[in-house]
């Protein structure tokens, strides 16, 4: 944690309001470079929100796709720490109203991720594993209280979730997934390069997780006709089962 403070000196934080989960992120300047602190408490060692597994999984991914660089990394008894420099761009969510650049900024997002090789992989976000960490969130009352089982007739409670989770389980077909792409995690420059941000849950996964959320983003947030042309194929099962996965997250 020293060194975490050293790194930062007298520079202003600023709290980063943008995004749902537990872990809290700061940026701060230092001279004309801007850096991001992220931390999560302790009681999130070992799941997909841990940054220090973030901090590994974005260390294993450079060179292979744009990603932060990770400056340091510390823990203590209450929370993890990381430092990382910004990547450059803006969000995606910026250019939503230019339709066409969107879908196309969303497939070569697509395709980066999944072109990414699997065989050495350390990381592991199959849905059997990402089950397992829900189940320990709502062992331990950590579960987003702000779910809406509105979409899926029958779904009452997490527990009911759950288990329509463990009985629709699909059969994977795994590529290196992002597990969070959407257009508030994607970067784009002048230029259309993408860079990536907030891995926590990057890891070994079914390719429709990222399509899955793609296809949610660009529904609810540009058109159902947009989402239908990422498309190529479908597999309707799947985006539901990877949408009702996170609700709780």
């Amino acid at each position: 944690m020293q060194t975490i403070k050293r790194f930062i000196g007298d520079a202003a934080l600023r709290r980063d309001e943008i995004g749902e989960s537990p872990c809290t992120v700061h940026s701060f300047r230092r001279g004309k470079e801007l850096y991001f602190l992220k931390t999560s408490p302790a009681i999130y060692t070992g799941t997909t929100y841990s940054v220090l597994r973030e901090a590994t999984v974005l260390q294993w991914l450079s060179g292979k796709v744009k990603v932060p660089e990770v400056v340091l990394t510390a823990r203590d008894e209450q929370q993890e720490y990381m430092i990382t420099r910004a990547v450059p761009g803006a969000p995606l969510a910026e250019y939503l109203k230019d339709e066409q650049r969107t879908l196309a900024l969303f497939q070569e997002a697509l395709r980066q991720m999944q072109s990414i090789s699997i065989a050495d992989c350390p990381f592991d976000s199959s849905a059997a594993m990402r089950l397992r960490e829900l189940e320990f969130l709502i062992s331990q009352d950590l579960i987003d209280e702000d779910y809406d089982f509105g979409a899926w007739p029958g779904l009452t409670t997490p527990q009911d979730l759950l288990a329509r989770l463990h009985a629709s389980m699909p059969q994977e077909e795994l590529v290196f997934s992002h597990g969070d792409l959407g257009d508030s995690n994607i970067f784009v420059t002048d230029n259309d390069e993408l860079h990536f941000i907030d891995l926590g849950r990057g890891g070994k996964a079914d390719r429709w997780l990222d399509i899955a959320f793609a296809h949610r983003n660009l529904r609810e947030d540009v058109s159902a006709e947009l989402a239908a042309q990422l498309l190529t194929t479908d597999a309707p099962a799947k985006r539901e089962f990877f949408e009702q996965l996170d609700e709780l997250f």
